[in-house]
């Protein structure tokens, strides 16, 4: 059966305040490859939520109820994700977020009545933030600059790939700071985490949730070390949306250019314990964070498990695992999945972008070890822990369907 989420009377704790800003926000067409990471061919389903929960007893167990002490401002030079160096006057008081992944995190230190506005498709996809009463700037493909200026922030904080360099070009002579971080990618994220918490002066609360992190990562990375590299599960990682649309292929790759980590879906499989069946390597530099194939390479790769990704599918609102059916149902009846062991053992797995592409990876991955090795993981619940991140540490009610295995409803 599905993993259905357990609605707990909780809070949401940092609450933001309604800003009423009287001009018109230009609308913004859906750019596939922008949002993080890739969701090229996926459809549009989740509605937005609106309203905050009240502050939880279970937040204050992780400090989130304790306002940070008064700090003075001071100026701090550091250098962002992008290799950017930045002078900045800390901490920030006022931020305009089209990254969803930072928005996330600055809520999770307990600045995020500090985010005065949002893009990135934030309140869609991240709805338990809530920051659905703020202006919302589009899309990374169409900032709307004019909105951002007029809100007058001290930073925006954008991804590295996303927009182009005009945001600082528009941005920066006006004395507002770009700041380029992805809070996604496996080999960035904890350096981007330290550095909010500078930013924000939550550096206790940054270094607390990075302990709670790694602890978690070590459970799976202690189990895999001893499985030989024969005896590795072949797994390859697609978009959920594009294959649905029309069968087509689009792959997550576990590795970048030059031998370094790829994007969150794909690295999922190694650090799961799994060998990536696909041999393409990520260019970072690239918006899209996936590589299209044609059918043929899928069927000589013929991979063990596949994994599916998207945001379209699942997620905090979802409560019936009927759209997932609906979907794998016409993906087999479209596409040549039937065809590969994946297809033919029903070892077809789904996760939303948020629980194994991006912030919460580390929560899927221990569930994705625990469907390629259960004898191995046997005795670890993964949704304890996703329990835990929202009702202990966002310090809301724990939603939602986040993966869903075919194997096991089939």
């Amino acid at each position: 059966m599905f993993t259905r989420k357990l609605v707990k009377t909780g809070g949401f704790t940092g609450l933001v305040c309604a800003i009423i800003i009287a001009l018109s926000v230009t609308g913004c067409s859906a750019d596939k490859n922008a949002p993080e990471p890739d969701v090229v061919g996926e459809q549009s389903g989740q509605s937005e939520a609106g309203g905050q929960a009240e502050q939880s007893a279970a937040g204050e167990q992780y400090g989130q109820s304790n306002p940070p002490a008064e700090t003075e401002p001071t100026t701090w030079t550091f250098t962002d994700t992008s290799g950017k160096q930045i002078t900045l006057g800390i901490p920030i008081e006022k931020a305009v977020v089209i990254n969803r992944n930072t928005a996330e995190a600055i809520t999770l230190l307990g600045a995020g009545d500090r985010i005065i506005a949002t893009g990135d498709n934030t309140v869609k996809n991240n709805p338990y933030l809530g920051l659905d009463s703020l202006p919302e700037v589009g899309e990374t493909g169409q900032v709307n600059l004019e909105t951002i200026l007029s809100l007058r922030p001290q930073v925006v904080f954008a991804y590295t790939n996303r927009p182009d360099e005009r945001l600082e070009e528009k941005l920066e002579p006006a004395g507002i700071k770009v700041i380029r971080m992805n809070n996604f990618l496996p080999d960035q994220v904890d350096e981007e985490w330290k550095m909010l918490g500078k930013l924000f002066a939550q550096e206790e609360r940054a270094a607390q949730f990075l302990e709670w992190k790694h602890q978690i990562e070590s459970i799976p990375a202690e189990r895999i070390q001893s499985i030989d590299e024969g005896d590795k599960k072949s797994v390859m990682a697609l978009s959920a949306g594009f294959l649905n649309s029309n069968g087509g292929y689009r792959v997550f790759p576990s590795e970048s250019l030059g031998g370094e980590p790829g994007v969150g879906e794909g690295y999922a499989t190694i650090l799961a314990g799994g060998k990536d069946a696909a041999d393409l390597q990520w260019n970072p530099a690239e918006a899209s964070t996936t590589i299209m194939v044609d059918e043929e390479y899928v069927l000589t790769r013929n991979p063990d498990v596949i994994t599916l990704h998207g945001t379209w599918l699942g997620g905090y609102e979802a409560v019936d695992a009927e759209p997932l059916e609906e979907a794998f149902s016409n993906i087999v009846s479209i596409s040549s999945i039937d065809q590969l062991n994946a297809g033919k053992n029903r070892e077809v797995y789904f996760f939303h972008t948020n629980f194994i592409g991006s912030d919460k990876r580390y929560i899927g991955v221990l569930q994705l070890a625990k469907w390629l090795y259960p004898d191995r993981f046997e005795d670890v619940d993964p949704g304890a822990y996703a329990k835990e991140y929202f009702e202990q540490w966002l310090g809301v009610p724990y939603q939602g369907i986040w993966y869903y295995s075919f194997k096991e409803n089939h």
